[in-house]
């Protein structure tokens, strides 16, 4: 025999469906970053925070669709467990005075087709299992939902409770179970700020101006700041406005006339970089980091990002400069070896050199001359010691195996030609061709390559 409630279940659905008027959703809401100092900043929507920056938009004009000013400040500078409780309110009052009622009214009805299906069940354990999801999904609406409607919704589970008990008893559960429901959000922790008027934007764009941490941004905002100035003069006080665009103007003034400064130092310093770094001068590179540093400092160390990059260019002047002077200073050291061994291998690059016609002729199958043929045999055999006997120093070690293995190539080039010529045999012409191509291209490779690494080091 079924146990249930109907004045139960009927309080429930009243509950559910006592819900006001739809709302639609209203403006961006006006959110706050409160600074360590007291004061506040309005953010059109949310802020965010990225690492040690806090960016959001400043609205610089009341209403719906105002003009927006992008702002940066040091996270340091915020006082954010404020900042964050006020994010909370703004958030939860948002919600209740737009989505809420809907949201609520579509949950009510799951929950109430939920309770007409527990209704129409015949299974007393698929009746008490319906039941008990109903209640877990609404104990747990408030928390997801900014804690709207929590009172109802504490109504509703008390009497959820008592239809599921009967439901225990109706199929056959006689133990005691405590239901425990989760705390709900506590309510708004901060009064929400009215919109800012005319005179506390001007002070906002003010206090952002001096914490912007940007000499860029700092000029944007100063800039903005004189612009609202005169677009809203009617509605400020006189005094205070002019002061405050004298100081802005003189402000922006000096950020410019900063600004030139830097980048005439940065251009100068930069060219001075690329001179003494092609001229090896390591001393010289020094002394400009130490000129460049003075010259900051008697800026007043304004620009620390643009002197960082600046600085960093001196650096890697001076690291290429040491790796070249050590590169050169090797280079001569093992000058005279260089000189020695270009000596040594003379007689073979210039037989490979007088060998290319004939290897040509050889790549194409086209020839040489029997005579032709074997008189650069004979001057090869003449020049082979000044290949085979050569020991090259360790940086030239690649360069002579190339060379090494043209001379190789070119050799046999010529000996399978002289056979195809003597046995009219295809194959062998073709093998000669083949070794007539590969020493063609590395005898290139190995002039190349020879007289790179005997070449003073430079600059790439």
């Amino acid at each position: 025999m079924q146990v249930w409630r109907p004045a139960a279940v009927a309080a429930i659905f009243v509950l559910m469906w006592a819900a006001a008027a739809l709302a639609e959703d209203g403006a961006t809401p006006l959110f706050r970053v409160f600074l360590s100092d007291g004061a506040s900043l309005t953010s059109y929507g949310e802020w965010v925070r990225m690492g040690d920056k806090v960016v959001f938009s400043l609205p610089l004009a009341a209403g719906e669709a105002p003009e927006l000013q992008l702002v940066s400040l040091p996270a340091s500078r915020v006082d954010w467990a404020r900042t964050e409780r006020y994010a909370d309110t703004v958030r939860t009052v948002h919600y209740a005075s737009t989505r809420a009622e809907d949201d609520f009214a579509r949950f009510s009805n799951q929950v109430a087709e939920v309770l007409t299906g527990v209704a129409r069940e015949p299974d007393a354990k698929r009746r008490l299992a319906m039941a008990e999801s109903a209640r877990t999904a609404l104990a747990e609406w408030p928390r997801q939902h900014y804690g709207y409607r929590a009172a109802d919704v504490q109504q509703m589970l008390s009497l959820l409770d008592e239809v599921i008990s009967d439901l225990r008893g109706a199929a056959g559960q006689d133990q005691f179970q405590v239901n425990l429901v989760a705390a709900t959000p506590s309510p708004p922790a901060e009064t929400l700020l009215p919109p800012p008027t005319t005179p506390e934007l001007a002070q906002e764009l003010l206090t952002a101006s001096t914490l912007a941490e940007s000499p860029t941004e700092r000029a944007t905002l100063l800039d903005r700041l004189v612009s609202f100035l005169d677009r809203a003069a009617d509605l400020l006080p006189s005094a205070w406005a002019t002061r405050v665009r004298t100081a802005a103007i003189g402000t922006l003034s000096s950020e410019r006339a900063t600004d030139a400064a830097y980048r005439k130092l940065a251009a100068s310093t930069l060219d001075k970089v690329s001179a003494r770094t092609r001229a090896v001068d390591v001393r010289g590179l020094e002394r400009l980091r130490a000129e460049t540093l003075k010259a900051d400092q008697k800026l007043g160390g304004r620009r620390p990002a643009e002197m960082a990059a600046v600085l960093a260019a001196i650096d890697a002047g001076a690291e290429s400069a040491r790796r070249l002077r050590l590169a050169r200073d090797q280079w001569k050291l093992l000058e005279p070896v260089y000189r020695s061994y270009q000596r040594s291998v003379r007689p073979a690059l210039n037989a490979l050199a007088a060998a290319t016609d004939p290897l040509e002729d050889i790549r194409a199958q086209a020839g040489p001359s029997p005579r032709d043929l074997k008189r650069v045999m004979t001057r090869f055999y003449k020049a082979r010691p000044a290949v085979a006997s050569t020991n090259p120093p360790e940086p030239l070690a690649a360069a002579h195996a190339l060379l090494q293995s043209a001379w190789d190539l070119a050799d046999n080039a010529l000996k399978l030609r002289l056979r195809a010529v003597e046995t009219g045999s295809p194959g062998r012409s073709a093998e000669a061709s083949a070794a007539a191509a590969g020493a063609l291209m590395l005898a290139e490779r190995a002039r190349d390559d020879i007289a790179q690494a005997v070449k003073m080091p430079a600059l790439p």
